[in-house]
């Protein structure tokens, strides 16, 4: 696994998190990609590297399945919005 390999992860995940439709998910998906790269930013060990992103890409996929459900069932805007 290179080094590498969390930046597009990163990415793709803040990309998907903002494609929620409710402020409140959308605003939590962000917290959460944010807060959860920053606790295993210090990660020893190439075993737990490698546990971090399989986790991060079912993340993915999660967030995708959000989104998609989110845009199918729109909810009113919000007052943060």
């Amino acid at each position: 696994m290179s080094s590498t390999a969390p930046i597009p992860l990163f990415r793709s995940l803040l990309r998907e998190a903002k494609k929620m439709g409710d402020y409140n998910f959308r605003s939590f998906a962000v917290r959460r990609v944010k807060t959860g790269f920053a606790l295993n930013k210090n990660l020893q060990g190439r075993e737990a590297a490698t546990a971090a992103l399989n986790k991060g890409v079912q993340d993915l996929a999660m967030l995708r399945r959000q989104a998609a459900l989110g845009q199918m069932y729109p909810s009113g805007h919000s007052v943060m919005e």
